[in-house]
């Protein structure tokens, strides 16, 4: 049932990349999705939720082929776990000297301990002999004292004024709703929520919203109250607070 999503996108003459730019969903999972390919998609809850967001963007019925991967899941359950064994090397057998040739070995060996012995008792008995520098006079500046403390004190203001107040994001879900959202354009989550559930996220500059359902949250932005974001099903983009550019 899977590669029906693949026919309706091409009778309605979207490409993958147009759908993954829509959706916000990876190429190589939409790909996966299409194919049948259950191996190759994330953790159960995120591949259930973007095969939820293809096939009602397509207007396709998910469920056909949520039963699909459903059954994937319990055939992977099925299976017994393969444990492979690490390969035993057989160790090769040492093949020790003769005798007679072992004795001119360790006596070679002893000799070579001896003339290291010397050099290093040479090289010792060198440096003992070597007389001490002259003693340094270091005479301390007391005008550099206050010009540290001056230092200091600009670079304490200088970090306080670099300091942004912190945006803060509270998400309240009154139907199921899944939605992602970038922080500082770093750290990228991803949530599904049930209604009633409700997420509190800081950020020190500003947040990339996608919503899945615009018409299942509330969302209030340091405190206010953004309303009504669109209808229910709605796919939603926002960016927090609003670029002013």
């Amino acid at each position: 049932m899977s590669e029906e999503l693949k026919n309706k996108r091409l009778q309605l003459g979207k490409s993958i990349e147009e759908i993954a730019e829509i959706t916000k969903i990876k190429k190589s999972y939409l790909i996966a999705i299409e194919e049948g390919k259950f191996d190759e998609l994330p953790i159960e809850v995120y591949t259930r939720s973007y095969i939820k967001i293809y096939s009602e963007l397509l207007g396709v019925d998910p469920q056909q082929i949520l039963r699909e991967y459903e059954n994937y899941l319990k055939s992977k359950k099925s299976k017994p776990d393969i444990i492979e064994l690490p390969k035993i090397e057989k160790k090769e057998k040492k093949h020790f000297l003769p005798k007679p040739k072992q004795k001119w070995i360790n006596a070679g060996l002893i000799i070579a301990l001896v003339i290291i012995l010397i050099l290093l008792i040479s090289k010792t008995w060198h440096k003992d002999n070597i007389p001490p520098p002259p003693p340094v006079n270091i005479e301390m500046k007391k005008e550099e004292t206050p010009k540290a403390a001056e230092n200091l004190q600009q670079t304490d203001v200088t970090k306080t004024t670099d300091k942004q107040e912190e945006q803060n994001l509270i998400i309240e879900a009154t139907d199921k709703v899944w939605m992602r959202i970038t922080i500082d354009e770093k750290e990228k989550r991803e949530f599904l929520l049930n209604p009633g559930q409700k997420i509190d996220l800081k950020a020190s500059k500003f947040f990339h919203i996608h919503i899945g359902n615009a018409g299942g949250v509330k969302v209030f932005f340091n405190g206010k109250d953004l309303g009504s974001l669109g209808e229910k099903g709605q796919v939603v983009y926002l960016r927090l607070p609003e670029d002013k550019n």
